[in-house]
């Protein structure tokens, strides 16, 4: 497993903050009596400080760019032994 598939794909960068978007694309599968069901995809957004999850998931680049703001204006970082 990659940094890719874990954290997934680097979008932008706000201050020391990085904006990452995870894609799940739409899925066929078959049920036991033979009919196709879709499973739809999804996007979700999350702010890292490195490899560390603050905030997420967002449906949306704009909200997380918002709070990625509000974050860096509250000083907000990610410390080991206090978990901000």
């Amino acid at each position: 497993m990659g940094k890719k598939e874990k954290y997934g794909n680097y979008l932008c960068k706000v201050g020391y903050l990085d904006i990452r978007q995870k894609i799940e694309m739409p899925r066929k599968r078959t049920l036991n009596n033979g009919e196709i069901q879709t499973i739809p995809g999804k996007v979700d957004l999350f702010v890292y400080h490195g490899k560390h999850k603050l905030q997420g998931p967002f449906t949306s680049s704009k909200d997380a760019i918002n709070k990625a703001e509000n974050m860096i204006s509250d000083g907000i970082k990610y410390e080991r032994y206090n978990k901000s």
